[in-house]
């Protein structure tokens, strides 16, 4: 594959699977954990992406992160870091960067390994360095960040644990082959060009299969039960190493260096718009209103003082929103611990900005929609 097909690819230390989870498992097997091992991980995360160490039975011990800028809590970390620590998990949110020469000094102090979890985070730059390339190991979540069925990548930064993968050549499942099927001939069908109604039909459907925000914001409720919560799924356990098929992988040769470029630029633009707007309704807090240099962001985050279910489920009918993360029940038992997870769980929103979309000529007039609507449903329109 062509080293400049995807972002930080190199064919020395990457290897694609089907997950991000796929990755991470592969991350800890070649680190070499076992079961009993402790990994210290941000309480600030989905319940989902932790099913790589409950599949390895790895005890999880959770630090708390800025609610305000979700970097990692240094001190916090240094208190929880023991002789039992032998990795620590580091998440670059949504595309924004972690303190990362204040953690690579941790790095060498403690000679604890770094996974850099950038599931969020495909296409952003810290320091003029990609992410990617600041942990021993990194993965992404390829899917989360373009248009494809799956995709997963791990790439090894330290030599020291240089591992190669040797995997079978996957063969996709019957819905990716629909997937594909349908995503490749969408814009000859006119999908995009249906009217508003079925479009916000087949939203409301959608909206049933999806998960309850990871906190009630009212006071006198804890949290929405989720029976999923913390149980390894079955597209995961199936196959703990799957690697991408060859459906994903033609997928991803069809993507260009303009294509992520435009992709780069207009999430950018409509960011700095998005903060621009939001930013005149008193009730809402937005986190990071400027972008810092290098990043490229996932979504536009905001806290919403008041009524943020309300707020959710009454977009949600419209627009591709969230309220991420979903919890691990484990997180939820020590709230009292956690009042970054607390205040974010239970405040924050967020408008995504997907790679295929953000490149349609009626994103913008998505967006006014959208906003004009946050005027009119906070009282501030």
């Amino acid at each position: 594959m062509d080293n400049n097909i995807i972002p930080i690819f190199d064919e020395q230390k990457c290897t694609l699977f089907a997950l991000g989870r796929n990755a991470m498992y592969a991350a800890v097997s070649a680190l070499g954990l076992k079961s009993g091992d402790e990994v210290l991980t941000p309480a600030f995360d989905c319940d989902g992406s932790l099913q790589p160490f409950r599949a390895l039975r790895l005890k999880l011990r959770f630090f708390r992160s800025d609610p305000y800028t979700f970097n990692a809590d240094i001190n916090d970390i240094k208190r929880k870091v023991s002789a039992k620590t032998k990795l620590l998990h580091i998440i670059n949110h949504f595309g924004f960067p972690q303190e990362w020469k204040k953690l690579s000094s941790l790095r060498y102090e403690s000679g604890i390994p770094i996974l850099e979890d950038n599931a969020y985070s495909l296409f952003s730059k810290s320091d003029g360095k990609p992410f990617g390339s600041f942990g021993d190991f990194s993965i992404f979540s390829l899917r989360k960040n373009l248009p494809l069925a799956e995709g997963g990548m791990l790439r090894i930064n330290n030599p020291f644990y240089a591992f190669k993968f040797s995997l079978r050549e996957s063969r996709p499942p019957v819905y990716l082959k629909a997937y594909n099927f349908f995503y490749g001939r969408k814009n000859n069908l006119g999908v995009y060009k249906q009217l508003k109604k079925l479009k916000c039909f087949a939203r409301r459907i959608r909206v049933l299969r999806e998960p309850p925000p990871p906190l009630f914001s009212q006071s006198d409720k804890t949290y929405p039960a989720w029976p999923p919560r913390d149980i390894i799924g079955r597209e995961f356990s199936r196959d703990y190493l799957r690697p991408i098929s060859g459906l994903a992988k033609a997928q991803i040769e069809g993507f260009s260096g303009q294509y992520y470029a435009d992709v780069c630029r207009r999430k950018h633009e409509f960011y700095l718009w998005l903060s621009g707007q939001i930013s005149q309704i008193k009730k809402f807090h937005i986190l990071w209103p400027d972008l810092p240099e290098g990043a490229v962001p996932f979504c536009f985050s905001f806290l919403v003082d008041k009524n943020r279910d309300l707020l959710l489920k009454t977009l949600r009918r419209k627009y591709d929103v969230m309220a991420w993360p979903t919890l691990s029940g484990e997180v939820i038992e020590q709230l009292d611990d956690f009042p970054d997870v607390s205040l974010l769980g239970r405040k924050i929103l967020q408008i995504n900005l997907p790679a295929d979309k953000v490149c349609q000529q009626d994103f913008p007039c998505y967006l006014r929609d959208l906003t004009g609507d946050l005027f009119r449903w906070s009282g501030a329109g």
